[in-house]
This record gives structure tokens, sequence and C-alpha cells, in this order.
């Protein structure tokens, strides 16, 4: 695949995105005044989400989508369970990393 920097650039944004994401819910349970769910985190979501769209469709500009957009989605579930389990403490059980390891076993025959 052609840019795979680009590809791993926009997959570490996509899944900083998600983290900022998970820790804006977190800083913004029991609120209901709208403007209590603006936080830094939200934005930084915005942001990474934001840099991760523009990068995507570069890499899909020079790369056939049928192989790029697997490679991502998939890169993207491997980085977000690793991120879930080291800065929440979320289990990663066996069946979990059975799944994730077909996962990137599929990415890797797709991309030959």
């Amino acid at each position: 695949m052609k840019s795979i920097n680009l590809a791993l650039l926009a997959i570490g944004c996509n899944a900083l995105a998600q983290v900022s994401m998970k820790y804006a819910g977190q800083a913004t349970l029991g609120k209901k005044n709208i403007f209590d769910l603006l936080s830094p985190w939200l934005f930084s979501s915005v942001f990474f989400y934001g840099i991760s769209f523009l990068l995507t469709i570069r890499v899909f500009s020079l790369n056939p989508i049928s192989v790029a957009a697997p490679i991502m989605a998939g890169g993207g579930f491997f980085l977000v369970a690793i991120l879930g389990h080291f800065i929440f403490g979320e289990t990663l059980s066996l069946l979990k990393i059975l799944g994730i390891s077909l996962i990137l076993a599929g990415i890797f025959i797709l991309s030959r």
C-alpha cells in the first residue's frame, strides 16, 4: 500500500479521537446543561477526528479503497483495544485477542 505512513498517522489520530471521546464522556456524566458538555476532551476529539478525516481522504486517493479501508479499520480496532487496555484498564480477554489476531491476519492476507 502506498502512503503507509499517512495511513498509520490517520489510524493514530482516529484512536486518539476515540480515547478523547471516552474521557469527554466521563467528564460530563451527570451534567444536564448543554454547555457543561463542552470540555477540552470533546474539542480534542473533534480535532483528532478532523485530522484523521483529512489524512484518510489522502490515503484513499492514493490507494485502492478495497485495500486501504480494511487496513485502516483493522488498525483502528487493534490500536483502540490496546489503548483501552493500557489507559482505561479494560480487559483484553483471550477471545478479544483472538478476534484482533484474526482481523490482523485478514488484513495481512488482503494486503498481499
